[in-house]
């Protein structure tokens, strides 16, 4: 169970509902934060996600179905392999659940499982639940062109404050002048790497444009590749869909 919980962080990253133009330059970095999030949050999401792990050179293979719903509720159900099927985690807010039928009810725990990785490698539950780009940050933002001195991109640099529900020291995020999320670079409180996620295959959604290959890359070597199959965004999803019954439900 120490080991079931983080690859979940960058599917609310995937999660977005919307799509700007660049044209409106030059902004200040809080409003180019908030187009980053716009890009890829949304009122609800749905998808399957297939996760390959490889921890100390052992590779593993998962397949999930996960709901979101705003910010902080999330459902994921994991589908294979079979040993882990039917298990699964809730989360309201900061508050968090695991169910496996083996113990057939489900299990309070504690709020740093949040920022604990899933699987042993990969992304947080709370990147899931609140996106590594909580309000709780400060930002800075320097742009990226082109040789022809067109824009390209923008930098941005985040620094949690006090209150923000993370371990990192700061961010760096790179994204596209669309606002799209092209890597982000986690670092610890002494400015040391502690992993790397690039963000691949973009595609259209609707009017969202939305990376559904996501690599992550620890310090250590380990390895999580993350594949979102037939994202839905803006779906028909109620708060109470995300109950620990449902969770304990196991389908």
């Amino acid at each position: 169970m120490g080991r079931v919980r983080a690859f979940l962080g960058m599917l609310l990253i995937a999660a977005g509902t919307g799509w700007v133009s660049a044209a409106d330059e030059p902004l200040d970095a809080a409003t180019i934060l908030e187009r980053v999030r716009a890009s890829w949050r949304g009122g609800s999401f749905h998808a399957r996600v297939e996760l390959e792990i490889t921890v100390s050179g052992t590779p593993s293979h998962y397949l999930m179905e996960v709901w979101t719903l705003g910010e902080d509720r999330a459902l994921v159900r994991i589908l294979e392999p079979e040993a882990d099927a039917g298990s699964g985690y809730l989360q309201l807010g900061d508050d968090l659940w695991y169910y496996s039928p083996a113990v057939g009810i489900a299990i309070a725990l504690p709020a740093m499982g949040l920022a604990q990785a899933l699987f042993g490698a990969g992304p947080s539950l709370g990147d899931l639940a609140q996106g590594p780009f909580s309000r709780d940050h400060d930002v800075q933002a320097e742009a990226i062109t082109d040789p022809n001195g067109e824009l390209a991109g923008y930098v941005l640099t985040l620094i949690p404050g006090p209150e923000a529900p993370v371990v990192y020291g700061k961010l760096e995020v790179t994204v596209t002048a669309d606002y799209v999320l092209s890597k982000i670079v986690y670092y610890d409180q002494r400015g040391a790497v502690l992993r790397t996620a690039t963000f691949e295959e973009t595609v259209r959604v609707g009017e969202i444009l939305f990376p559904t290959k996501v690599a992550v890359v620890e310090a250590n070597g380990d390895r999580a590749v993350q594949r979102i199959l037939d994202p839905e965004f803006d779906i028909a999803l109620d708060p109470s869909f995300f109950t620990v019954e449902r969770l304990e439900a196991g389908e």
